[in-house]
Protein backbone atom coordinates (compact mmCIF):
# COMPACT_ATOMS: atom_id res chain seq x y z
CA UNK A 1 0.00 0.00 0.00
CA UNK A 2 1.78 3.75 -1.30
CA UNK A 3 0.32 6.80 0.06
CA UNK A 4 -1.99 6.85 -2.92
CA UNK A 5 -3.80 4.33 -1.57
CA UNK A 6 -3.48 5.75 1.99
CA UNK A 7 -4.82 9.14 0.57
CA UNK A 8 -7.67 6.99 -1.44
CA UNK A 9 -8.86 5.26 1.79
CA UNK A 10 -8.56 8.45 3.59
CA UNK A 11 -10.55 10.43 1.51
CA UNK A 12 -13.46 7.81 1.54
CA UNK A 13 -13.45 7.30 5.54
CA UNK A 14 -13.86 11.68 5.23
CA UNK A 15 -16.47 11.34 2.76
CA UNK A 16 -17.80 7.66 1.54
CA UNK A 17 -20.50 9.31 -1.21
CA UNK A 18 -17.83 11.12 -2.99
CA UNK A 19 -17.91 10.47 -6.70
CA UNK A 20 -15.13 8.50 -8.80
CA UNK A 21 -14.62 12.36 -10.18
CA UNK A 22 -14.56 13.93 -6.72
CA UNK A 23 -11.93 11.11 -5.21
CA UNK A 24 -9.65 11.43 -8.42
CA UNK A 25 -9.28 15.22 -7.84
CA UNK A 26 -8.89 14.91 -4.11
CA UNK A 27 -6.28 12.65 -4.91
CA UNK A 28 -4.72 14.13 -8.05
CA UNK A 29 -4.82 11.13 -10.12
CA UNK A 30 -6.94 10.85 -12.77
CA UNK A 31 -10.49 8.51 -13.22
CA UNK A 32 -9.31 5.87 -14.37
CA UNK A 33 -6.62 5.17 -12.60
CA UNK A 34 -8.05 5.59 -9.26
CA UNK A 35 -11.11 3.27 -10.34
CA UNK A 36 -8.14 0.78 -10.62
CA UNK A 37 -6.58 1.31 -7.42
CA UNK A 38 -10.22 1.44 -5.68
CA UNK A 39 -11.11 -2.05 -7.14
CA UNK A 40 -7.85 -3.19 -5.89
CA UNK A 41 -8.62 -1.90 -2.32
CA UNK A 42 -12.27 -3.05 -2.77
CA UNK A 43 -10.68 -6.36 -2.96
CA UNK A 44 -7.73 -5.91 -0.22
CA UNK A 45 -8.76 -3.15 2.51
CA UNK A 46 -12.25 -2.14 1.85
CA UNK A 47 -15.11 -4.33 3.46
CA UNK A 48 -17.75 -2.63 2.59
CA UNK A 49 -19.91 0.87 2.30
CA UNK A 50 -22.27 2.17 5.23
CA UNK A 51 -24.86 4.64 6.02
CA UNK A 52 -24.31 6.01 9.91
CA UNK A 53 -27.56 6.48 11.49
CA UNK A 54 -28.08 8.29 14.41
CA UNK A 55 -29.63 6.09 16.89
CA UNK A 56 -31.28 9.02 19.04
CA UNK A 57 -33.00 9.97 15.62
CA UNK A 58 -34.47 6.47 15.76
CA UNK A 59 -35.22 6.48 19.77
CA UNK A 60 -32.85 4.30 20.80
CA UNK A 61 -31.71 6.85 23.49
CA UNK A 62 -30.00 5.21 26.10
CA UNK A 63 -26.53 3.70 25.05
CA UNK A 64 -24.69 1.08 27.72
CA UNK A 65 -22.00 -0.64 28.32
CA UNK A 66 -22.07 -3.87 29.87
CA UNK A 67 -19.21 -6.33 31.13
CA UNK A 68 -20.37 -10.18 31.57
CA UNK A 69 -18.92 -12.97 33.50
CA UNK A 70 -19.56 -17.04 32.77
CA UNK A 71 -19.24 -20.09 34.80
CA UNK A 72 -16.07 -22.04 33.48
CA UNK A 73 -18.79 -24.92 31.65
CA UNK A 74 -20.56 -21.88 29.67
CA UNK A 75 -21.65 -22.48 25.89
CA UNK A 76 -19.87 -19.43 24.69
CA UNK A 77 -20.51 -20.35 20.91
CA UNK A 78 -23.93 -20.96 21.93
CA UNK A 79 -24.05 -17.16 23.81
CA UNK A 80 -22.07 -15.47 20.56
CA UNK A 81 -24.64 -16.85 18.47
CA UNK A 82 -28.10 -15.97 20.56
CA UNK A 83 -26.29 -12.49 20.22
CA UNK A 84 -26.91 -11.74 16.82
CA UNK A 85 -30.96 -12.05 17.84
CA UNK A 86 -30.64 -9.57 20.29
CA UNK A 87 -31.43 -6.57 18.84
CA UNK A 88 -30.36 -4.23 21.38
CA UNK A 89 -26.60 -5.51 21.14
CA UNK A 90 -24.86 -3.54 18.62
CA UNK A 91 -21.04 -4.78 19.59
CA UNK A 92 -19.82 -7.67 21.35
CA UNK A 93 -16.59 -8.56 22.16
CA UNK A 94 -15.32 -11.51 23.55
CA UNK A 95 -11.49 -10.28 25.12
CA UNK A 96 -9.23 -10.96 27.81
CA UNK A 97 -9.04 -9.39 31.40
CA UNK A 98 -11.31 -9.63 34.41
CA UNK A 99 -14.35 -9.97 32.13
CA UNK A 100 -15.20 -12.78 29.33
CA UNK A 101 -17.52 -10.04 27.25
CA UNK A 102 -17.91 -6.70 27.00
CA UNK A 103 -21.20 -5.71 24.80
CA UNK A 104 -22.24 -2.25 23.41
CA UNK A 105 -26.08 -1.76 23.80
CA UNK A 106 -28.66 0.74 22.30
CA UNK A 107 -32.10 0.53 24.06
CA UNK A 108 -35.24 2.62 23.55
CA UNK A 109 -34.87 3.01 27.44
CA UNK A 110 -33.80 2.21 31.25
CA UNK A 111 -36.43 -0.72 30.66
CA UNK A 112 -35.38 -2.51 28.16
CA UNK A 113 -32.16 -1.45 29.10
CA UNK A 114 -33.01 -3.82 32.08
CA UNK A 115 -34.87 -6.85 30.68
CA UNK A 116 -32.04 -7.04 28.19
CA UNK A 117 -29.21 -7.03 30.84
CA UNK A 118 -31.44 -9.34 32.83
CA UNK A 119 -31.87 -11.57 29.57
CA UNK A 120 -28.03 -12.83 30.19
CA UNK A 121 -28.59 -13.81 33.87
CA UNK A 122 -31.70 -15.99 33.31
CA UNK A 123 -31.52 -17.05 29.51
CA UNK A 124 -27.59 -17.17 29.15
CA UNK A 125 -26.37 -18.22 32.57
CA UNK A 126 -23.81 -15.22 32.95
CA UNK A 127 -22.74 -15.63 36.44
CA UNK A 128 -22.13 -11.68 36.89
CA UNK A 129 -23.07 -8.41 34.42
CA UNK A 130 -21.52 -4.93 35.28
CA UNK A 131 -23.73 -1.88 33.18
CA UNK A 132 -22.00 1.14 32.48
CA UNK A 133 -24.59 4.03 31.10
CA UNK A 134 -22.60 6.29 28.20
CA UNK A 135 -23.67 9.63 29.29
CA UNK A 136 -21.53 10.91 26.07
CA UNK A 137 -19.20 10.26 23.61
CA UNK A 138 -16.06 11.82 23.83
CA UNK A 139 -14.64 10.54 20.75
CA UNK A 140 -16.45 8.93 18.14
CA UNK A 141 -15.73 5.82 16.52
CA UNK A 142 -13.00 6.27 13.98
CA UNK A 143 -11.06 4.07 11.35
CA UNK A 144 -7.46 3.93 12.50
CA UNK A 145 -5.95 4.51 8.90
CA UNK A 146 -2.29 3.03 7.25
CA UNK A 147 0.62 6.06 7.62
Amino acid sequence: MDSLDRSILAALVAEGRMTLQELASSVHLGPSATRERLRRLERSAISGYSATVDPVVLGYTVEALVEIDFPGDADSEGFETALRDIPQVIEALHATGEHDYVLRLRCVDTTELHETVRGFKTQHRATKTRTSVVLDQTLPRRQRLPR
